[in-house]
């Protein structure tokens, strides 16, 4: 939809000002509307295919972001919490578990 917009926008923007320059010219009324009508194609395919490459681009960008964000909460998920005691055999080194250190023998 995007495309289209941006097609028909491009095209009328042309067409006034062909019509525009073609009047203040003075050229003869029959030129003026080939003119306009030859620039309204033109500018109508130009503009498409402008839309095509906008709309791929705004698609791969948000993708992109989408996954970029996907990513950030999978790792904020992936965190255990620091309130549930963890399973594994790692444990922070705090105040209460320096008692605990043993020193290797030699």
């Amino acid at each position: 939809m995007l495309k289209l917009r941006i097609a028909l926008c491009l095209a009328l923007i042309v067409g006034t000002l062909t019509l525009l320059n073609g009047t203040l010219q003075g050229a003869r009324l029959e030129t003026v509307i080939y003119r306009f009508i030859i620039s309204i194609a033109i500018f109508g395919f130009i503009g498409y295919g402008l839309g095509i490459i906008v709309e791929r681009f705004l698609q791969h960008t948000v993708a992109k972001n989408l996954e970029q964000e996907q990513e950030k909460d999978s790792l904020k998920d992936d965190k255990p919490s620091e309130d549930s005691p963890g399973d594994s055999e790692f444990a922070p080194f705090t105040a209460d578990s320096f008692q605990q250190v043993k020193r290797p023998e030699e």
